[in-house]
């Protein structure tokens, strides 16, 4: 009597089937290859693409943002993706002058914004060294008597206020020989504005400031001590001139500019970039293109705080011009920008009577 088959499933008698050997493929198998070990995921690679995958979609994103949401990006969205350097924006230039400045508004009996050229508050020249990646800023305090070509010797600030730029530029050049290469002017209502979009910056107020000029639209009320400052506290900081000296203004110029460096760096200033770009754009005046401007804030975003040098004029406080101090200023021009001061000027063939122009009271 045979038996039936067993119910359920059929399982294939493995004692029939020879053991393949160590490294014997299968039949219909290609047979690996002799001293190659046997491939296993990496799920290390695995995690690692999957984070690269989600940055590029992060940037993809935040380009995007900046694209919506400036006009400046806009208009420059090329330039993101190939970004323009120094060597392909000034071909052939190793080292230039850059005049900075800032400039206050005029107001007429109305109250209303008169569009002229008007007062430069803070005066700097810039020696850029490419190669080297290094800056020296030079501030030249806005009540330096300098002899201002077509229109007598007065403030040095007044240049600006009758020429703009190119005057302001053919001023610096005549009085302590440094040429212009460029410029750019930025106007306070800009600087107060991009302040504000960086949320404010952190300054150490050097004493206590009260002062209300409501002519110029200049109220100041600070406290002595660390502070951080909103963006017309700011402009008030640098810009107080009641019982100060013209020198210590520039020195909190420059306490500003160190403190917006450090702003800049912050990876929280991305969410703010496009609404900084079109504000810095729309109150810049400058003699260089777009592409020439981009391509120098990014080199200057890449410099190094210990390769960049600030310092005043070296002046002597007067009873109404600063003077220029030529013994020390001189050595210090030639050093930083590799050019000698008129010999007239350093044998004090200046004028020394005060002469009363158009701008004497700047």
């Amino acid at each position: 009597m045979s038996m039936p088959p067993p119910k359920g499933p059929q399982y294939p008698d493995r004692s029939a089937t020879p053991r393949r050997a160590a490294g014997q493929a299968a039949p219909g198998q290609r047979p690996a290859r002799a001293g190659s070990p046997r491939r296993r995921r990496n799920p290390l690679g695995r995690i690692l693409g999957i984070v690269i995958l989600l940055l590029l979609g992060l940037a993809g994103g935040y380009l995007g943002y900046l694209y919506r949401n400036s006009n400046f990006v806009q208009r420059h969205v090329g330039d993101i993706f190939h970004p323009p350097t120094m060597e392909s924006e000034f071909p052939g230039v190793s080292q230039m002058n850059l005049m900075i400045i800032g400039r206050d508004y005029d107001y007429n009996n109305q109250d209303q914004v008169i569009h002229t050229h008007a007062r430069s508050d803070m005066l700097m020249i810039a020696h850029i060294d490419i190669p080297t990646k290094t800056v020296h800023l030079l501030s030249i305090p806005r009540d330096t008597r300098a002899a201002i070509p077509g229109h007598g010797v007065t403030k040095i600030n007044a240049a600006h206020a009758i020429g703009g730029p190119p005057l302001s530029a053919q001023t610096v050049q005549e009085n302590f020989g440094i040429p212009t290469d460029h410029y750019v002017a930025l106007d306070f209502d800009g600087f107060e504005k991009a302040i504000d979009l960086l949320n404010g910056v952190d300054l150490t107020v050097d004493k206590k400031m009260d002062y209300d000029d409501n002519w110029s639209h200049l109220h100041i009320h600070l406290l002595p001590g660390p502070q951080h400052l909103d963006g017309q506290q700011a402009m008030g900081f640098v810009r107080f001139r009641h019982s100060d000296s013209d020198l210590i203004r520039t020195q909190r110029q420059q306490a500003l500019l160190a403190a917006l460096k450090q702003k800049m760096i912050d990876p929280r200033t991305l969410a703010v970039l496009p609404q900084l770009l079109d504000t810095i754009d729309k109150h810049v005046d400058s003699d260089l293109t777009d592409r020439q401007k981009t391509a120098l804030a990014l080199f200057l975003h890449k410099v190094p705080q210990t390769n960049i040098a600030m310092q005043t004029l070296p002046s002597v406080e007067g009873g109404y011009y600063v003077e220029t101090d030529w013994a020390q200023a001189d050595p210090l021009i030639q050093s930083w920008f590799g050019v000698t001061p008129p010999v007239q000027h350093l044998a004090g063939h200046h004028r020394r009577r005060r002469v009363r122009v158009a701008y004497n009271r700047l």
